[in-house]
């Protein structure tokens, strides 16, 4: 589950933006944060997710994207298939070729940023009367703490863009690459 916390980096950098490019690029300048709650089988996870610094906001909307087309690709499919439920064959290979296309789109406009993203995920099972924890919280707890409060004077415009981007990639840089994904440097 989304926290719906998601913001990418505006154009000037220097403000907030609207409600209007808030809802379209997301919440933090710097990447992702997603709460996933207790499971039946007892378990929640918190995922940060930090773009490379100097990512644009070009970039950013079009990574929102790349996880918003998960859901809103069959989404848009089953709408299409709704729309042409007169044609079936015509509605299926339509509907199908833009879930497809739309994968191959979002997938060639983040082939460069994608790779370069650092993710920090800490799971807790919350069985057997105490709390166990998977992953590195303490990494996680200062990232996440450092990137909002900075993120926040930013937008306070009390801290400026690069003072805000230094503190961005120490976050970035703390965050161990994932195996097998290239690193932007």
């Amino acid at each position: 589950m989304d926290s719906n916390t998601d913001r990418p980096a505006t154009g000037s950098g220097r403000h907030a933006p609207g409600r209007r490019a808030r809802s379209l690029q997301g919440e933090h300048l710097w990447g992702r944060y997603t709460v996933q709650p207790v499971t039946r089988a007892l378990w929640s996870a918190r995922t940060l997710e930090v773009y490379p610094p100097g990512t644009n906001a070009t970039e950013l909307l079009f990574l929102r994207a790349w996880h918003a087309w998960r859901l809103g690709g069959p989404l848009t499919a089953a709408v299409l298939l709704l729309v042409l439920h007169d044609r079936p064959f015509v509605a299926v290979g339509l509907a199908v070729t833009l879930n497809v296309v739309g994968f191959f789109v979002l997938a060639r406009a983040t082939r460069r940023t994608r790779p370069a993203v650092r993710t920090l995920t800490v799971t807790t099972f919350h069985g057997n009367g105490r709390l166990e924890e998977h992953g590195d919280r303490r990494l996680f707890d200062g990232s996440l703490d450092a990137l909002t409060v900075l993120e926040r004077a930013h937008r306070q415009d009390r801290v400026g863009r690069v003072e805000f981007e230094l503190v961005w990639g120490d976050v970035w840089d703390a965050i161990p690459a994932t195996p097998g994904r290239g690193v932007r440097s």
